[in-house]
């Protein structure tokens, strides 16, 4: 009884919409396939449903400061630090980010039932179709490779049994209880949504949505994750993403590409030019972010923080002597007053003390780190140091504020560690590109985790583990090993 219990609550959490102020209809009806999309507009609105999940913890600050805890770059979150999670010991907050994907995986997988079933007669635009059925796919290509980003075996090979828990259609009870997919096979699916994506979606035209931008960069870092994961360098697939990446750099979409002041990044908060695609998490009645995702990075971010290295555990000297330094990092109010802290991503005043909230967004993807993937996957398939370097110096040259000087790597190592340090200065705390950079490359023959934390990887204790709840409800599910 307790289970079924649990699984229906699961059900309902998962079914039912929730309120989000970018969204011009009003879509909030129970997501069940009985009530069917029978218009454009509820295509519309159906595929806003899967946006307005992307809040909390799970789609910003928590996740994000958990994955920059893995890496050891901070000490926030012990657990995570540690690598020291485990089926009924779980590090804060994984229960709640495996629901989280997965109330948007459902909420997408609405938009796809729905979207072909929509009635010949009342489309008149059969792109428009197409479009938002892109969309919605690609929304579930972004929950999917987040769960096996963060509860599976991303990095195996394809016949590793402990790749997603797939699901392509609505949650229900008749197929709630089922196994996970092998890692190819969870490969498989994602690209495929996401090769419908690139062929269907439209150009960019703002950061609050799924753009064939998006789609390009996204499976471009997916097959760069994988393809050289602990610097054993997959050229095919690399050279693949090198080229999707080229693509999303040519593209000519208005209103997209580098800010030449890096302060207003951050000031414009998900308006910035920069943001491929940015959590718009909704203007409060004073125009300005209320307490919801960000307060995550806030709490850990100042009260675990040192007032003069903003709470880094590693790399405090590299990135003082970065003129980025003081841009990203600022004063924010903690619970004895103003300390040194992460003010691209934490409020920089606090109604407790009289001031106002700034607005902020989770970053999941911004522009230079197209050129930051060029530079690494150019030298991943065989460029010259100088070629390689090339894009970051673009990069860094198309900003005025802070001036950023060329980098001159002659050797090699010195290339992949500018790449390296590239990744930590530019999107440190923004979309865990630091964690997933310190697998992929190496210092002194080890992992750059094992060098910043100074020990041996356990390789399994890369993801969480599966919930207790979701092992309790679902007989065919296995745990990863070395986590129950």
């Amino acid at each position: 009884m307790k289970n079924i219990k649990y699984i229906l609550l699961l059900i309902i959490g998962m079914s039912l919409f929730s309120c989000s102020d970018f969204l011009n209809e009003d879509p909030y009806y129970v997501v069940t396939t009985d009530n069917a999309i029978n218009s454009l507009a509820k295509a519309r609105a159906a595929v806003g449903s899967s946006y307005a999940t992307l809040e909390g913890d799970a789609w910003g600050g928590g996740l994000y400061v958990a994955q920059a805890s893995k890496s050891g770059f901070v000490n926030w979150r012990l657990a995570d630090f540690e690598m020291s999670y485990s089926q009924l010991d779980n590090a804060p907050g994984v229960a709640n980010y495996w629901k989280a994907f997965y109330t948007t995986l459902n909420r997408a997988n609405f938009a796809i039932y729905g979207i072909p079933r929509l009635d010949d007669s009342l489309v008149q635009d059969e792109v428009e179709r197409d479009a938002l059925l892109a969309e919605a796919r690609c929304l579930r290509a972004w929950a999917h490779i987040n769960i096996l980003w963060n509860f599976g075996h991303w990095w195996a090979d394809d016949n590793d049994e402990f790749g997603l828990l797939y699901h392509d259609e609505m949650s229900d009870l008749s197929n709630i209880v089922k196994g996970r997919l092998n890692v190819g096979d969870s490969y498989k699916y994602i690209y495929e949504d996401l090769d419908f994506a690139i062929e269907n979606l439209k150009s960019y035209s703002s950061p609050k949505y799924i753009s064939v931008e998006f789609a390009k960069a996204l499976k471009a870092k997916i097959l760069l994750y994988r393809g050289a994961y602990n610097n054993v360098n997959d050229v095919p697939a690399l050279t693949e993403a090198l080229g999707l990446v080229n693509e999303v750099l040519s593209s000519s979409a208005a209103g997209l590409g580098m800010s030449p002041i890096l302060k207003d990044v951050y000031d414009q908060s998900w308006n910035s030019t920069e943001n491929l695609f940015a959590n718009y998490l909704g203007d409060y009645s004073a125009g300005k972010r209320g307490p919801a995702s960000g307060e995550y990075y806030r709490k850990i971010v100042i009260e675990n923080g040192d007032n003069s290295t903003a709470g880094l555990n590693y790399g405090v000297d590299l990135f003082k002597a970065d003129p980025r330094w003081n841009v990203v990092t600022g004063n924010t109010w903690g619970n004895s007053g103003k300390v040194l802290s992460w003010s691209k991503v934490a409020r920089v005043t606090s109604f407790a003390s009289g001031g106002t909230y700034e607005d902020y967004a989770s970053y999941y993807f911004r522009y230079p780190e197209l050129y930051i993937m060029k530079a690494e996957l150019l030298a991943r398939t065989g460029a010259s140091v100088s070629d390689a370097i090339a894009p970051i110096n673009t990069m860094r040259s198309k900003r005025t504020s802070p001036v950023l000087s060329a980098l001159n790597p002659t050797t090699s190592e010195e290339l992949m560690d500018a790449i390296f340090y590239e990744y930590f200065f530019e999107t440190f705390l923004e979309n865990g590109s630091e964690f997933f950079a310190s697998l992929r490359f190496h210092k002194n023959g080890s992992q750059w985790i094992e060098t910043i934390k100074g020990e041996g990887l356990l390789e399994n204790k890369l993801c969480w583990p599966i919930p207790d709840e979701e092992m309790i409800t679902n007989e065919l599910m296995k745990q990863n090993p070395d986590l129950n």
